[in-house]
Formats: C-alpha cells, sequence, structure tokens
C-alpha cells in the first residue's frame, strides 16, 4: 500500500501500490485508464462509460448516484475511482462499506483534464504512460489556440432540460481558448439551468451548439423549432441555420477524447458561412 494525498478529501487515501482490480464510476477516468494502459485492470465501469468501444465488455456497476453494492462484493476491487460533484456523496457511502476509494476532481477548465489525466496514472502507477498521454493532448490543445477568435456561441446541452455553462466550466472555458465568447461566460457557475431566453435573444449569438442527449437524433430544424417554442427566435444563429449538432457525450466529456471533440467542433464551424 501507498499513501497518496487527496486534496478533496483533505487527506492521504491508502491505495495499492498497483491494483489489479479497478472499478471505475466516470466515464472520462475509465476512457483515462484504458489509454495509460490499465484498460485490463478495470474490472467494473458506470452506466454510463462508453470510451473506448471495449468497455461495452465490462460490468456495469452504478451510475452516478447509485451503486450495485452486490455487483460490486462480486467483483472485490482493489480500487474505486469517482469523480467529484455529484459523486461526493457517494464516497463517504463506499469508504463506509470498507471500500478503498480515490476521488478525481471534476475539472474547471481545459488544463484540468490534463491534470487529471496525471492524477490518474498517479494512483494506478502509470506514470510514464500517463506522462505521454498529457504530452499528445496538449499538442492537440496547442492547435486549438484561438481558431476561431470573435466568433459569439451559445452552448446548450439537454440534461432533462436545456443546460448552458457558465465561467466555472472546462466547455466554456475551452471556448475561450479557441478565442470564441459564449452567452454565459460571466456567471460564475459552472452550469446555467434552464437558460434565460431573452438573455441569449439579447446576447445574439453567431453560432449555437448544440449536444445531443443519449439516443437522440436531433437535426438543425428540429432544434431550430425547439428553440422557437421557447420564443428564441430572431437571431443570427436562427436566421443563418448556423447550428452545430454534436454528437452525445461528446463535449460534455472530459476524458481525453475530449480534444477531438473540440477539434471535430472547430471544423464544423469553420465549414459554416456568416
Amino acid at each position: 500500500m501507498v499513501k497518496l494525498y487527496s486534496e478533496i478529501l483533505s487527506k492521504e487515501v491508502e491505495v495499492p501500490d498497483k491494483p489489479q482490480k479497478i472499478v471505475s464510476l466516470s466515464p472520462a477516468i475509465t476512457e483515462t485508464l484504458y489509454l495509460i494502459g490499465a484498460g485490463d485492470r478495470v474490472v467494473g465501469v458506470s452506466f454510463f462509460c462508453n470510451k473506448p468501444p471495449e468497455v461495452s465488455k465490462k460490468p456495469r456497476v452504478g451510475a452516478y448516484l447509485n451503486v450495485n453494492y452486490n455487483l460490486l462484493e462480486k467483483l472485490s476491487p482493489e480500487l474505486l475511482l469517482v469523480t467529484t460533484g455529484a459523486q461526493r456523496e457517494r464516497i463517504e457511502e463506499l469508504e463506509s462499506k470498507g471500500y478503498k476509494v480515490y476521488p478525481i476532481p471534476l475539472p474547471v477548465n481545459i488544463y484540468g483534464i490534463l491534470d487529471n489525466v496525471m492524477i490518474t496514472g498517479i494512483v494506478v502507477n502509470e506514470i510514464d504512460n500517463a506522462r505521454e498521454l498529457a504530452y499528445n493532448l496538449t499538442e492537440k490543445l496547442t492547435k486549438l489556440k484561438n481558431v476561431l477568435k470573435g466568433i459569439r456561441i451559445y452552448y446548450e446541452i439537454d440534461l432533462g432540460g436545456p443546460v448552458s455553462v457558465g465561467a466555472h466550466s472546462y466547455i466554456g472555458d475551452a471556448f475561450k481558448f479557441m478565442g470564441m465568447s459564449h452567452a454565459f461566460e460571466n456567471e460564475r457557475v459552472p452550469y446555467v439551468i434552464n437558460p434565460d431566453p431573452n438573455s441569449i435573444i439579447n446576447y445574439n449569438p453567431d453560432v449555437i451548439i448544440y449536444e445531443q442527449k443519449l439516443g437522440e437524433n436531433a437535426t438543425v430544424d428540429k432544434f431550430i423549432q425547439n428553440l422557437e417554442k421557447r420564443n428564441i427566435k430572431g437571431i443570427n444563429a436562427v436566421k443563418n441555420k448556423n447550428i452545430v449538432i454534436m454528437e452525445y457525450d461528446s463535449l460534455a466529456h472530459y476524458g481525453p477524447s475530449f480534444f477531438d471533440a473540440a477539434t471535430r467542433l472547430v471544423n464544423r464551424i469553420k465549414e459554416l458561412k456568416f
């Protein structure tokens, strides 16, 4: 066992030197584990883990807010990796049942994604692989600097209702890194739930980015109809149909593939006519 200090728990956490049976309850962590060479040590994942495709073969032991403890007991993991935010309450619950738990922080900016790669590598003892992955992702990030300078956007994702991003979000931070401004960038929150239609209209974005929910087959016309039902009309992005539809769990996913999604976004916005 080794002791690693957790800033989130404000204490040292005793973890196996190189855990052979890992359960990840975060899609971003799961993807990272595979990309740093620890995928064969993953014995269970959450219902939302779908990257890389090989993860589909792993047992599903829970979601963000619940855990199948009967299955978890059978898997006998040496280490559970969780994220913060919605899973904070699960940490104490899992620890009370005797499991070794290490939380990886929810990033508030794009550099936090890179930092989480390194944290994960340190915890599971794949430091060199994690460092190499972080270096490669940094090269992808650098290519995104100011590539869409001056473009005004509104981003929305459906999480049971419309949600946008504020100042404390890795998604919003990525937009700013690319040179764009976004509708709620001055809101000192990570997420803006049920964003005010008048704020969107007054902001008058050049482009709207919509990230689909699971199983959705969104189109530009369908999304415009949705906006009109909410009385969001007459803005430049709608008049010009400058709306980019992003795949489910693309920008909202803060694992390594976030940078590939950001690159796709850039290419799609460049194809639009202003």
